[in-house]
């Protein structure tokens, strides 16, 4: 069921803030998400995103490991993991949570996040609560959901599962050979983006690659490409921004790999390493260029989604869940290696009518908005809410 579907059935539904009483509603986190400005991961930024957006959001509380200035003003409970040298961080915290809320009322939904066998493990504990399985990535990477048993056990067990793209969705689904019922149970709330610009920004010419520093995300491919072509367009700079991980620390052999290739360009390449998301959002409205060149299957990487909410003329690939927004916005180079970002480069930097035509289609055609990605999700959550109590 795709999102627009998903969309169509639970039109119907009453909307959370609607419900009375207004559900309880736990979100929980990875164990080594930090729920903080300053260290939030790619998860924790959704979250954070779908809250805030959400037309329910005093429904939420997120529970993740404990830290000393949880991001935002949102209702946090902190976890220490209990029993992690035998149990593991995620069970550890799981364990916690269970503790914690004990017997007291419990929530009308547990949320788990991107966490399989979390997701199994309190179900098991606590079979009389609703638990929600949240996926940002292929499960069948993911501990407690590789096989295809496992898989079917989580359908029958879950209330509900939310994927973050039509290819998550499909990752889920793969090999269970299930009737329509329990695939309806899987549905897409589509990562979006907040839109912090009101209007179309003006563009410098400024090449931005932002994300994690680690090779499936094709960084180094994209900075051997741009070392080529740069010295070509002496009016143009590059700009390398992110970490291995979402925070500051040593580089890694990737990064010194990266920064060696752009070495040559001296004062036309720039490596920031890890910067808050401001900081990325300015350097998203200035550039010209945004580079989101993924060699793996993305799910749904929020670096595309805020490079067309910014206007930029996007370079990316077919990779996961890419296609899914970036088709007809984006450049979309179909093999990625170092050639054929060489070509889309070269046709981008040389081009003004085509690099606008892209600018203003990401601008005019963006329906990916956070607030669109919480209604989706809050629909999947009423849903979880009114069937059957599995």
């Amino acid at each position: 069921m795709s999102s627009s579907e998903t969309k169509t059935r639970c039109d119907h539904l009453p909307r959370l803030a609607d419900m009375n009483p207004q559900p309880a509603i736990d979100i929980l986190l990875p164990a080594k998400e930090r729920f903080t400005a300053q260290n939030a991961g790619a998860i924790s930024g959704v979250v954070n995103d779908l809250v805030n957006a959400s037309s329910s959001s005093g429904c939420f509380r997120i529970v993740g490991s404990a830290v000393s200035a949880p991001l935002g003003d949102h209702k946090f409970l902190g976890l220490q993991p209990r029993g992690r040298w035998f149990r593991g961080h995620n069970i550890g915290c799981a364990a916690d949570y269970l503790a914690k809320i004990g017997a007291g009322t419990p929530p009308h939904l547990v949320e788990v996040h991107s966490r399989c066998h979390v997701a199994a493990y309190i179900k098991a504990k606590r079979p009389d609560l609703r638990v929600a399985l949240y996926l940002h990535n292929d499960p069948r990477s993911m501990k407690g959901g590789r096989r295809v048993e496992e898989r079917k056990s989580l359908l029958a067990q879950m209330s509900g599962i939310t994927c973050v793209s039509d290819f998550i969705r499909s990752c889920f689904l793969d090999g269970l050979d299930v009737d329509d019922e329990l695939a309806a149970k899987v549905g897409v709330a589509r990562n979006g983006a907040f839109r912090w610009l009101k209007s179309q920004p003006e563009k410098e010419p400024l090449i931005l690659i932002a994300g994690r520093m680690v090779p499936e995300k094709g960084i180094l491919e994209a900075a051997q490409a741009l070392a080529t072509v740069l010295p070509k367009h002496p009016d143009w700079r590059l700009i390398i921004a992110g970490a291995r991980k979402f925070e500051t620390g040593q580089r890694s052999r990737y990064e010194d790999a990266i920064a060696a290739t752009i070495a040559t360009l001296g004062k036309q390449a720039e490596m920031t390493g890890f910067i808050p998301i401001d900081e990325v959002r300015k350097w998203q409205a200035r550039s010209a260029i945004a580079v989101c060149p993924s060699l793996w299957d993305d799910p749904m990487p929020k670096a595309v989604l805020e490079s067309l909410a910014a206007g930029c003329a996007l370079v990316t690939t077919r990779r996961g869940g890419i296609p899914e927004v970036a088709e007809g916005r984006a450049y979309i180079v179909e093999t990625p290696d170092v050639e054929h970002f060489i070509t889309a480069f070269e046709q981008l930097m040389s081009d003004d009518d085509f690099r606008k035509s892209l600018q203003d289609r990401a601008w005019q055609d963006f329906p990916f908005t956070d607030i669109e990605m919480a209604n989706s999700a809050d629909h999947l959550r009423s849903l979880c809410l009114t069937r059957s109590h599995p």
